[in-house]
């Protein structure tokens, strides 16, 4: 039950990479397309549809990994005097659960009482020590699991093409350690083409790092050698594009390039020093 549990939030999650939101969201996914009109107001959206998506395999623990994949397309907002959840196909950041607090006419500010994201954690009640090599690379290959976190995100807009977000979370579900990104987004329309370009800057905690990449001494093997990385720094960028096929359905496409930095590439499990992430998707939206 475990495993299919973490198997249908994982198609959730991934699925929120997909497409950009148009809602006015917080999110910067959703700010970078819809800038600060109504961004305050209260109501929602939710859209429905299908996409195929490209990724290359970056870790060796990715078994059902393939190149390129079709995917059901969920995303929707709503928010309500300030408490807002947020599930944003374009986002990198996951499933967020808030409550914005503080406005002005160019900031806003929230408290991210719950951000959801996809992770990996070694099985619980076993004792790598104890098991021979065969056993601890098994061991190693890992489950999938859950990162959730909690802090805070500031946004700061420029009428309506720019946009910058910074945001900070710690894990409470398992100790995982800290997060926090910096991006800063920008969005442009030629006729009825709407292009967006984001840049970011991730940074991720040495616990973070050991818990996602790391192998200790107990469960070192052949395969998998011991290792220790510390915190990290990734970079990326993203350019998209969307077109209105009717007054309900969209045409969505995007690319993305993350440089990792080397203490995940060094890492035994890590196969490639980059991502890269191809979207294209028709919804409906409701």
């Amino acid at each position: 039950m475990k495993k299919m549990s973490m198997g249908i939030i994982r198609t959730i999650l991934l699925s929120l990479m997909m497409t950009p939101g148009i809602a006015a969201a917080s999110d910067i996914a959703s700010s970078v397309g819809s800038g600060v009109e109504n961004r305050l107001a209260d109501g929602g959206y939710f859209e429905l549809g299908a996409s195929v998506y490209g990724v290359n395999k970056i870790d060796v623990r990715q078994t059902n990994h393939e190149s390129v994949q079709p995917s059901l397309l969920i995303s929707g907002m709503y928010q309500y005097k300030g408490l807002f959840v947020e599930m944003i196909h374009q986002s990198q950041d996951g499933v967020n659960l808030g409550y914005n607090f503080w406005n002005s006419e160019n900031w806003s500010l929230d408290l991210l009482l719950a951000n959801l994201q996809t992770s990996w954690s070694r099985p619980e009640d076993i004792d790598p020590s104890m098991l021979d090599e065969a056993g601890r690379n098994a061991y190693l290959m890992s489950e999938e699991s859950l990162y959730i976190g909690a802090g805070f995100r500031a946004t700061r807009y420029w009428g309506d093409r720019y946009v910058f977000q910074y945001r900070l979370v710690s894990d409470y579900y398992d100790g995982q350690g800290i997060m926090s990104t910096a991006r800063l987004g920008a969005s442009w329309q030629v006729r009825n083409w709407n292009f967006h370009a984001l840049g970011s800057i991730e940074y991720s905690s040495a616990t973070l790092n050991r818990y996602l990449f790391g192998v200790s001494n107990e469960e070192a093997t052949e395969q998998f050698p011991e290792y220790q990385p510390g915190s990290s720094f990734n970079y990326g960028v993203e350019l998209g594009v969307a077109y209105p096929l009717s007054e309900s359905f969209v045409f969505r496409a995007m690319y993305r390039l993350n440089v990792l930095s080397d203490e995940v590439t060094d890492s035994p499990f890590n196969q490639t020093d980059y991502v890269s992430f191809f979207n294209a998707s028709i919804s409906y939206v409701f």
